[in-house]
């Protein structure tokens, strides 16, 4: 049978290269916060994507990739927790199971959070939102944000509460809609 995928159609390493660069922060956090150190949890993400890149085949892209990651993640942890088994700042199996399941809880409802955010964002008005692009996306100051805008800096203050309420009321809101929170 004749190749199914078009010329234009990502190939399936692509595919995979392009979700594992979307997750690599959040699998080093998940990794991070079942280990010790910063050093144990950059070398399991190294063996981890070497894992990840070997188990390519067996990905299936129709379903997400963070949580298929993550139980590559969680086995790269183990095995490298029994080589340093000697070390006693681990965690046994048990509580290391337990952490990762509400790490991978915890980073979903985060990956939720960040796409409420965005879209909470771009229904801003105008000027509001350039208010949050300049303030959090180019880290101005508030006395910078004032110049740049010809505003005092009490206006500004006065525009971030106002605008920061109303992104928590609308990033609420969606995850109430998408049934998260």
């Amino acid at each position: 049978m004749a190749n199914s995928r078009s010329p234009s159609d990502p190939t399936p390493e692509a595919v995979f290269i392009q979700a594992m660069a979307k997750h690599q922060r959040y699998l080093h956090a998940f990794i991070k916060s079942l280990v010790p150190t910063y050093a144990d949890a950059d070398d399991i993400l190294q063996e981890t994507s070497l894992a990840l890149w070997e188990k390519r085949d067996q990905y299936d892209s129709s379903r997400d990739f963070f949580p298929w990651a993550c139980g590559v993640a969680h086995i790269q942890v183990l095995r490298h927790r029994r080589k340093a088994a000697s070390d006693k700042l681990w965690f046994n199996d048990e509580v290391l199971d337990l952490l990762a399941e509400q790490m991978m809880e915890d980073t979903k409802l985060f990956e939720f959070r960040r796409e409420a955010l965005d879209l909470c964002i771009e229904k801003l008005p105008g000027a509001d939102r350039k208010v949050v692009e300049l303030r959090y996306q180019d880290n101005s100051s508030l006395s910078d944000l004032s110049q740049q805008l010809g505003s005092s800096s009490r206006t500004i203050q006065r525009t971030m509460v106002r605008v920061r309420h109303l992104l928590h009321r609308c990033i609420s809101a969606k995850l109430r809609e998408w049934q998260v929170a």
